[in-house]
């Protein structure tokens, strides 16, 4: 009966997002300050397009490592939950180093949004915010329009 409350934990903890990174999910992902449309609207110039580069490629380094040490922690945890003898101290000491995994991984994303916004200032980054939701929208909008290939 532990084990598998024990496992319904792990399982909500691995589908809900932790709260610091949800302020993330306003900013498109990967370069998108080298989508020429983009740089043009954010008045994007040479200098702030490096930083941008130069925050990104340390940023996804740092991820690597974070998410590979995320994805070790869990590994350990489900070893610990799938032995015949559960040791429940065991096991919540390691799901206490999974979250603290996860939480250095949020962190490391919401680091990245913040060096964004310190490059970008207030009214760049609003205006950065807008157009993803447009985006977002349009994406969407043409996931729905698009007609069902029947075969």
């Amino acid at each position: 009966m532990l084990k598998r409350i024990l496992s319904g934990l792990l399982l909500l903890s691995l589908l809900i997002p932790p709260a610091i990174a949800l302020g993330v999910q306003d900013v498109p992902l990967g370069k998108w300050w080298h989508n020429p449309q983009v740089s043009k609207q954010m008045n994007l110039n040479k200098d702030e397009i490096r930083k941008l580069d130069e925050t990104y490629l340390e940023s996804r380094r740092k991820l690597i490592d974070l998410k590979s040490r995320v994805e070790r922690e869990r590994f350990e945890l489900e070893n610990l939950l799938e032995r015949e003898t559960l040791d429940e101290t065991s096991v919540m000491e390691q799901f206490k180093r999974v979250e603290s995994a996860r939480n250095r991984l949020a962190t490391e994303r919401f680091s990245f949004l913040v060096q964004v916004r310190k490059i970008l200032g207030f009214e760049r980054y609003q205006n950065l915010k807008m157009l993803f939701d447009r985006f977002r929208h349009q994406k969407r909008r043409q996931m729905t329009e698009r007609p069902v290939q029947k075969k």
